[in-house]
């Protein structure tokens, strides 16, 4: 009885967090493509530079690579809760100066994992893939010249990921995972006309309805070659997929709906992705890891002059020193300190040039109690090139997550560690 309340309890607070209204920050870049992807995992590993494809931990959810999965405590069920805070301010390219501060609060990841025993173990989770969110002002001559026609174009949406995790050990030192990902959600696009020689209100309301499949494999291997020095790999490898779209057109004039329009847009394809990540840690307290993902992109054409999908590639560096302690002989993580650095090239090419950011990064979470630990990091980085004719993003973002857990089926045998 005292586990289905508490999984009602999740279950209910997972509800009210996916239809909590958020702010969401201006990103002009999101009018490309399927919209902003968020290629980082707002997790424990985000202050070391979002450096995740080797890591694993007892005490956190690793929604980077499913094969992370078995590292967890067995028996335990797992709820975690990602949240972001970011402002962004930016400079065009015929500007000197950066724009009013832009700001949001909103949940980045939600997850729930569980590992029965030492074999296998699972884990389900809903999160943003993509994000869409602008406004696009323009201004042309109309009707031979004679007056202007003014044009505001509102985007919103983005692509959310619900996906499936299976985790299953292959031998003392070896796991593997698999990820079944489904992708739902549309891009709205609001278009009003005005002008002076307009007679009535004309407004374009537009839906581009997008879903798809896709699948990750996930490795980790953890070899120990020494008594003080542990070595660990990760690789992952998810295949292409196609984001199938459907465009549904509503016009208005004077807000009285005048036609509408179905049809089938061009699908969108999302690319082969690799990447190899490797730690080394020290004495069980201090942590050196790299990735580096690969991102196949075909070339495809975007609504927006000069710009187009092009292959990405994505570098993550970080540190981490853990401090533990000891109760009753055994060694448990008590709090860790992180740092590190991310740079990427972006799935899109602006101007016929790359589009690329970085950002360095620090972290800091500590396991309350039994029953609840907490990660929190903080970045600021920069994205575009004003000299490459693109707009620069200058961003800070901070991260604050949770992780409740609860002992399921006689945990007293496996003992506490608060």
């Amino acid at each position: 009885m005292r586990n289905i309340k508490w999984i009602t309890s999740v279950v209910a607070f997972f509800m009210m967090m996916v239809n909590a209204p958020a702010q969401n920050t201006t990103s002009p870049y999101s009018i490309l493509g399927v919209g902003d992807i968020e290629t980082k995992d707002f997790g424990r590993w985000y202050g070391m530079g979002s450096t995740s494809l080797a890591m694993s931990s007892p005490y956190y959810i690793n929604a980077s690579n499913p094969a992370s999965l078995m590292a967890l405590d067995e028996r335990v069920m797992n709820f975690d809760l990602a949240n972001r805070g970011k402002s962004a301010n930016f400079m065009y390219p015929t500007t000197d100066t950066f724009t009013a501060t832009t700001k949001d609060f909103s949940v980045r990841r939600i997850s729930l994992a569980f590992k029965p025993n030492k074999n296998w173990a699972f884990s389900v989770g809903l999160k943003p893939y993509s994000t869409i969110n602008y406004m696009l002002v323009e201004v042309n001559p109309a009707f031979n010249n004679s007056s202007l026609l003014a044009k505001t174009v509102d985007g919103s949406g983005g692509l959310n990921q619900v996906y499936i995790a299976y985790a299953r050990k292959l031998g003392k030192n070896l796991s593997m995972g698999l990820t079944t990902s489904y992708y739902f959600g549309s891009a709205n696009i609001k278009t009003d006309y005005y002008g002076t020689a307009l007679y009535s209100s004309l407004n374009r309301q537009e839906y581009n309805i997008m879903s798809a499949f896709q699948f990750q494999l996930g490795l980790q291997y953890n070899m120990q070659i020494s008594p003080a020095v542990k070595q660990h790999f990760g690789i992952t490898l998810s295949n292409p997929a196609t984001v199938t779209q459907r465009l549904e057109t509503e016009y208005f004039s004077n807000e009285v709906s005048v036609k509408k329009n179905n049809e089938t847009k061009r699908n969108f394809e999302l690319p082969l992705t690799t990447g190899a990540g490797y730690a080394i840690t020290f004495n069980d307290k201090i942590t050196f890891g790299a990735d580096a993902v690969f991102s196949n992109w075909k070339k495809q054409k975007v609504d927006y002059p000069n710009s187009y999908t092009t292959p990405s590639a994505r570098l993550n560096a970080g540190f981490e020193y853990v401090k533990k302690r000891k109760i009753k002989g055994y060694a448990f993580e008590n709090w860790y300190l992180q740092a590190g650095f991310n740079y990427e090239n972006n799935y899109i090419s602006v101007q016929n040039r790359d589009l690329n950011s970085y950002g360095i990064t620090a972290g800091f979470g500590k396991n309350l109690s039994r029953m609840l630990s907490v990660y929190t990091g903080y970045e600021f980085g920069k994205k575009g090139n004003k000299s490459s004719g693109q707009i620069t993003e200058q961003y800070s973002q901070f991260i604050l997550g949770f992780t409740l857990k609860e002992f399921w089926f006689i945990y007293s045998k496996y003992g506490r560690y608060q």
